[in-house]
């Protein structure tokens, strides 16, 4: 067994197709296949389900793959840590990250960062808080953020920062900034435009309306959005109240594009979360900016980070 048929594998599995594995590690198909048949050979098992409609695993070929995983990266944060002992740190951090820490927060970090470690890239992609644990217990992405802790035995949550939610409302629509709402009335007459299941802000704002005795099949949640940006324009065009950072909304705000309502009850204040696979070996670089966060301090715009 090698690292090619390792490859091979994992490839073909996560492409769900022989030939879309091969373009992707710049193989021909039939080598992608001779790997597979090596490896099938000598675990003396079927990794692969194969049908004229679909490729999936076998049970033995889903234990294989997750371990497979861990070899891949393995060797790849080996040869990066053996790289930078020159102290020359180069390579790639794949970032996970759910709406308010990717459009808010990662941006400056990773200013910050790139001026101290200018050979290190990063692709960071948008999903929500539940997409994030998943993609980090799968090894999809080394590093993940979120707005909210998803309980899975696979993933390490770690606080790094807190931030003030906010519940904003149009400005044409008869609200004030200086008088003192209470959350039953403006919930129960109005319509709360809600974000998707698996987003941290959801999980947020119901867990600061069931202590509040709100009745949630009383409100009008018929409108939803999976991103924290089309519920302010919502809010901007007339179309109901909601709950948002207020890191998303507070350009707004300034603009007087929204109305942040005060409320007779405290507002909630959210935790962010790096999250990292439990248990595993990260790589360097990881470590690196892992390091990096916790001594970072935020601008006077976002604040400060919490004790990590």
């Amino acid at each position: 067994m090698d690292f090619k048929q390792i490859e091979a594998y994992v490839q073909v599995i996560e492409h769900g197709s022989f030939s879309k594995a091969a373009e992707a590690i710049f193989m021909s198909q039939p080598s992608v296949s001779t790997y597979i048949n090596a490896l099938e050979r000598e675990l003396a098992t079927k990794l692969i389900s194969r049908s004229t409609k679909e490729i999936s695993p076998t049970l033995a070929g889903k234990i294989f793959y997750e371990n497979a995983k861990e070899l891949l990266t393995l060797k790849h944060n080996t040869v990066e840590r053996i790289r930078n002992l020159s102290g020359s740190f180069v390579g790639e951090i794949k970032i996970l990250a759910s709406s308010v820490p990717a459009q808010y927060i990662l941006p400056e970090v990773l200013a910050g960062f790139a001026d101290m470690y200018p050979n290190i890239s990063f692709i960071v992609k948008q999903a929500d808080t539940l997409e994030v644990s998943r993609s980090i217990a799968t090894q999809k992405a080394e590093l993940g953020f979120s707005g909210g802790v998803i309980e899975d035995s696979k993933c390490d949550f770690k606080e790094f920062m807190t931030e003030q939610m906010v519940l904003i409302a149009p400005c044409d629509k008869g609200f004030t900034d200086s008088d003192a709402y209470s959350l039953e009335s403006l919930l129960y007459q109005y319509r709360f435009l809600s974000r998707e299941k698996g987003s941290g802000t959801r999980t947020q704002y119901e867990a600061f309306f069931a202590e509040e005795n709100i009745d949630i099949k009383k409100v009008d949640t018929s409108l939803c959005f999976d991103n924290t940006q089309s519920i302010i324009n919502g809010v901007i065009s007339g179309l109901g109240i909601s709950m948002v950072s207020e890191f998303a909304a507070r350009a707004f705000i300034k603009k007087k594009m929204v109305i942040p309502l005060r409320l007779k009850e405290k507002l909630p204040v959210r935790k962010l979360y790096y999250v990292l696979k439990r248990g595993f070996a990260h790589s360097h670089l990881i470590d690196l900016f892992i390091e990096f966060l916790a001594s970072w301090e935020g601008s006077p715009e976002l604040g400060r980070k919490v004790d990590l």
